[in-house]
């Protein structure tokens, strides 16, 4: 799989007991990180065994997890933006143009199609900020300067 800017979303919460219950929602829905022994020949190419029972019917997996609501940010480095970005896999076949999402366990299995996606979570108070004062569209501006 690998990391696209093709599928994005911004997620807005009022508060961060809604952050907490998207949290417990995809938890019960994904298998976190890679599975033990992922890395070692012995498993390559053979997911189902590295998971456990109970994901058998996870259908995602968060690779990465960034939570700039943690007390132990610092904030001062991104000018007080805070939100939690998550990277999560889904793999899915299509047969007669449906498209089907997947087990985890099945990926290594079936010819699955795989993509990444990003999903930042954030408080409705720094959504407005970031598009009242179009801060997003300047964020853009600077990392496509950066990038050229």
């Amino acid at each position: 799989a690998m990391l696209t800017d093709l599928v994005r979303c911004a997620v807005v919460a009022e508060d961060l007991q809604q952050v907490g219950a998207l949290m417990d929602a995809l938890d019960a829905r994904s298998v976190v990180g890679l599975a033990k022994g992922w890395e070692s020949k012995e498993h390559e190419g053979d997911e189902e065994a590295m998971l456990p029972r109970s994901h058998e019917e996870r259908v995602l997996r968060i690779t990465s997890i960034t939570n700039r609501f943690d007390e132990s940010y610092d904030d001062t480095t991104s000018g007080g933006y805070r939100d939690l970005s998550l990277n999560i896999e889904v793999g899915w076949t299509m047969q007669e143009g449906l498209v089907s999402f997947e087990k985890v366990r099945d990926w290594g299995l079936l010819e699955c199609q795989r993509h990444i996606c990003e999903i930042q979570v954030r408080l409705r108070s720094q959504h407005h900020q970031i598009v009242s004062k179009g801060l997003h569209i300047r964020y853009v501006e600077l990392r496509n300067r950066q990038n050229t």
